[in-house]
């Protein structure tokens, strides 16, 4: 009974939230306390001119939506979504069946995740599409933050060779990524990251 209520609550959630139709001049757009399991349509419409986005305390949201789509998005924030454990390749919004270049969030500058403590992996793209020229993955971006992200153990590192513009990975209260990426920044794992770009630069810390 009480989890046909959850769902119930989260399907009622989902409806309202659908239900809005944003102006179309708004550019950013904070949610907070959503109680939904999934994300409304707009965060992956092609159609949305939002620029920044935040969304903070979802607790049933399990994935995340194409939001790699968005043409005008520059900053992201993504905090205390408490039931995400994979964020898979529809993240980017990549159609591997498309002829045509693909520009996967092309004005991304600013992307931070906090206090996804379940998080354990974020999908890598293939060799194939890293070496692609038709496709184009978070070229603008410059900074990327993960706090107190503790299940995640590795990054992506070919999306992030392919993000050529990132100059700075903050790694924050994750122990097990510090242990990945030697804080000399010299191990293997940090190598295989900044090789194609020697700008980058690591910041590590464990509270």
């Amino acid at each position: 009974m009480e989890q046909s209520s959850l769902s119930s609550s989260s399907s009622m959630w989902m409806e309202v939230v659908e239900a809005l139709v944003p102006h179309h001049k708004l550019n950013k757009l904070e949610i907070r306390g959503y109680k939904g399991s999934r994300l409304l349509h707009l965060m992956s419409s092609p159609l949305n001119f939002i620029k920044e986005i935040r969304l903070t305390t979802l607790r049933e949201v399990s994935s995340l939506p194409a939001m790699g789509k968005l043409p005008l998005l520059e900053s992201l924030y993504i905090w205390f979504v408490e039931q995400l454990k994979l964020v898979g390749s529809e993240f980017l919004g990549i159609e591997s069946s498309s002829d045509d270049d693909v520009v996967a969030f092309p004005k991304l500058n600013k992307l931070k995740f906090g206090h996804c403590s379940k998080w354990e992996e974020w999908e890598d793209i293939t060799e194939e599409e890293e070496e692609s020229s038709a496709i184009s993955i978070m070229p603008c971006l410059i900074e990327f933050s993960l706090v107190f992200c503790e299940s995640m153990k590795k990054l992506p590192h070919r999306l992030l060779r392919k993000a050529s513009s990132l100059r700075s990975l903050n790694i924050f209260g994750s122990s097990e990524l510090v242990k990945t990426y030697a804080e000399d920044s010299e191990g293997s794992a940090w190598r295989s990251i900044s090789q194609h770009n020697p700008q980058l630069v690591l910041c590590q810390k464990i509270f």
